[in-house]
């Protein structure tokens, strides 16, 4: 029996995957960077409006890289799972510095 064997299926080449995985080591160290500046904020100040947060993070690290609102956020969520920032529900926007 014959086997046959599609040879036109596209694949990824292994540029494409390099510099995926490139973007991806990138975001990650950009997440890093921009949590280590919400603690070292959060810590100098020890309670913050959520915006003025956001505000002075955008000051320390735009002459570094291009900063996304979402990605802050995004940092600023992951800080208040690890317990080093929490949100008072009676407070509204306030962000006290726990750790």
């Amino acid at each position: 029996k014959k086997t046959r064997l599609n040879l036109n299926v596209p694949c990824k080449s292994v540029e494409q995957q390099d510099t995926e995985n490139l973007y991806r080591t990138i975001d990650d160290d950009r997440r890093t960077i921009i949590q280590a500046a919400i603690v070292r904020i959060m810590k100098a100040r020890q309670t913050l409006k959520y915006a003025l947060l956001v505000q002075e993070v955008i000051q320390q690290l735009s002459a570094r890289f291009e900063l996304r609102i979402l990605m802050i956020k995004k940092c600023i969520d992951i800080l208040i799972e690890k317990e080093y920032i929490e949100r008072r529900p009676n407070e509204h926007g306030m962000l006290p510095y726990l750790a």
